[in-house]
């Protein structure tokens, strides 16, 4: 039977509704990026995908549960029957909350693994994967096990049923998702820190990965108010904590899928679409065949030196020496007292590469790859 929308309730509603709206708009532009740069779904895109159904299913669940479940409700004001729909919803909520946030960190971490071609950062994020999955595991495994028996979870009618340590698991539980959280925003802060790029641009990078960091602060809320967490009347006192575990799990999806939106942004816009990222993106991989050539490049005056014949550059602005060009060669060519000179130069490369291989990785960064030289 329906009843009258708490303000608690009304709250968690009007919250639930925007962010997962937000979360299903970023998803699609994900999916429409992939399409626009002609790349198949890999499995960090399906993790995602896999946090927006878990996350609708959790705001689904708390919408009903302030309409239907008496959420922002005192416990005294509902009949058992109510106060059983409202533990079932609360029991599934927390199921639901942890299934969003680990395919939330899944999708990350396995996106950072196609972005950073690194062989100890690519350890790490499987170890933070295989930590996610274990707290996942527990988090279901406490949902049934604190309670005996497991129907005195939702239904507190049973006789001689109780309870142990439910705070301190539930507590315990939001810890350790936050200190996850914490770390996999720090994880690629050392790499993107080294891009070689102006520092606006390397802001705007950082910025774009650090909407984690905002979702970190609102796991330690989500823990200083499950300390304080009244299970007594706990359908009064789980307004806040159904809206910051609401936020959570739909402010990941929206920032797992981030870094991955702007050829979508593009079409938007009507800018012209990545074509170098069409060619030279496959899944993450670096085509050489495809990379930025001569004919890309806009003419500096370093290169129209070279016309003149007093000088060269390389295309990218280093300059290698003042060197003869063909016409001075020629005229000097029956000069017996001419010395001709040759002279080579080796340029080491190899950590330009190992920036251009990060850069290149991302589909949609907000910059191109030129500006990064």
């Amino acid at each position: 039977m329906a009843m009258p929308l708490a303000l608690g309730g009304l709250q968690v509603t009007v919250v639930g509704i925007i962010l997962i709206t937000f979360s299903l708009v970023a998803i699609v532009l994900r999916v429409w990026a992939r399409r626009v740069i002609k790349t198949p779904l890999a499995f960090n895109d399906y993790m995602a995908i896999a946090a927006m159904v878990f996350a609708t299913a959790l705001v689904s669940g708390s919408v009903v549960a302030s309409f239907v479940a008496g959420l922002g409700y005192h416990v005294t004001d509902l009949t058992p029957d109510t106060l059983t729909l409202f533990m079932k919803l609360n029991i599934s909520g927390q199921l639901l909350w942890a299934a969003a946030n680990t395919c939330v960190k899944f999708s990350i971490l396995s996106l950072y693994t196609v972005l950073f071609p690194n062989k100890t950062l690519a350890y790490k994020c499987y170890a933070a994967m295989a930590l996610s999955m274990a707290y996942l595991i527990v988090v279901i495994l406490e949902g049934f096990l604190l309670c005996n028996p497991v129907d005195y979870n939702w239904d507190k009618t049973i006789p001689g049923g109780r309870c142990e340590g439910q705070n301190t698991a539930y507590l315990v539980a939001g810890i350790t998702n936050l200190v996850l959280d914490a770390f996999i925003v720090a994880l690629p802060m050392p790499k993107l820190l080294k891009l070689r790029m102006s520092l606006f641009r390397r802001l705007t990078v950082v910025a774009m990965f650090s909407l984690g960091a905002l979702i970190c602060v609102l796991s330690l809320l989500r823990v200083i108010y499950l300390h304080n967490w009244d299970l007594n009347d706990v359908t009064y006192s789980s307004t806040t904590i159904s809206i910051f575990s609401i936020l959570e799990p739909t402010l990941g999806v929206i920032n797992a899928s981030l870094p991955v939106m702007k050829p979508a942004f593009n079409m938007i816009l009507n800018s012209r679409p990545l074509d170098r990222t069409k060619q030279a993106f496959t899944r993450g991989s670096f085509s050489n065949s495809n990379a930025t050539t001569s004919r890309d490049r806009k003419p500096s005056s370093a290169n129209k030196s070279i016309s003149n014949g007093r000088s060269v550059r390389l295309s990218d602005g280093i300059l290698l020496s003042t060197i003869p060009s063909r016409a001075s060669l020629a005229e000097n060519i029956g000069d017996e007292n001419t010395i001709t000179v040759t002279r080579e130069w080796e340029i080491d490369s190899s950590h330009r590469e190992d920036n251009e291989q990060i850069v290149s990785n991302w589909n949609g960064l907000p910059y191109d790859m030129e500006n990064c030289r």
